[in-house]
């Protein structure tokens, strides 16, 4: 899974990407950047096609879909299985005509870890969660794969959501966590973002574990653990 994230730069994001520095309304996006820890239900900046056009839009990080009566989340959606998308009520539509990318810095998991501590002179086995931030061994941002959804209310105000897609993790994330964020390469921004190609068997061949070869894995404060903290703190390493 993936619920924690870091977007420090958006500007940085544009320069990295030649593919998304034309989105209109970046500068609106990236108002509340940075953002060290962000979390479910919080609005974060995610890239999509609007109305034929490239836009960089906050969107809420929690996706509730076209036809929720009430537009409050009623199940986890925050993250959504790669292998069963095309099969998913929730998830199909989005995945056939509704892509987005999600810039990011650096993303968080917990690693269980098994430690012994010395208790009144006893060894006690304990088993604790260490966080733990991904991130590329160069620090460049990158794009996480999304589904995006736009619900209504009663007066037609529009409300985007998006969820994260995950995936099987690689050798880098197999001993911290079972899923991994699916990170996309640039080469196929294009075609995820392309709402009129829907392709899915093809669009299921890009959703796979980002090369564990580009990315650094350290040990960070349990301050990232609260989603109230949200400062520099939270992405700098800690001794194991």
């Amino acid at each position: 899974m993936c619920g924690r994230y870091a977007l420090i730069d958006g500007k940085r994001v544009l320069t990295t990407f030649t593919a998304l520095n034309k989105a209109k309304g970046a500068d609106q996006a990236y108002r509340d950047l940075p953002r060290y820890n962000a979390s479910p239900m919080q609005r974060m900046p995610v890239f999509a096609i609007r109305k034929d056009e490239l836009v960089a839009e906050p969107m809420q990080w929690w996706l509730i879909p076209h036809w929720s009566k009430d537009g409050k989340p009623s199940f986890s959606s925050f993250n959504a299985k790669s292998e069963t998308l095309h099969q998913s009520r929730l998830f199909a539509p989005y995945f056939k005509g509704s892509r987005c990318l999600v810039p990011a810095d650096a993303f968080y998991e917990w690693q269980k870890v098994t430690t012994t501590h010395d208790v009144r002179g006893k060894s006690k086995t304990v088993q604790e969660k260490h966080p733990m931030c991904l991130r590329m061994k160069d620090e460049a941002p990158f794009a996480f794969a999304g589904l995006f959804s736009i619900w209504k209310d009663p007066e037609g105000k529009e409300h985007p959501t998006f969820t994260i897609i995950t995936t099987e993790p690689n050798e880098l994330l197999a001993p911290i966590h079972n899923r991994m964020p699916v990170i996309l390469p640039e080469q196929h921004f294009e075609r995820w973002l392309d709402r009129e190609y829907n392709d899915t068997d093809h669009l299921k061949t890009l959703l796979v574990p980002y090369p564990a070869r580009k990315m650094n894995a350290y040990r960070v404060s349990s301050l990232v653990s609260n989603p109230r903290n949200d400062e520099p703190q939270c992405l700098k390493p800690v001794k194991e």
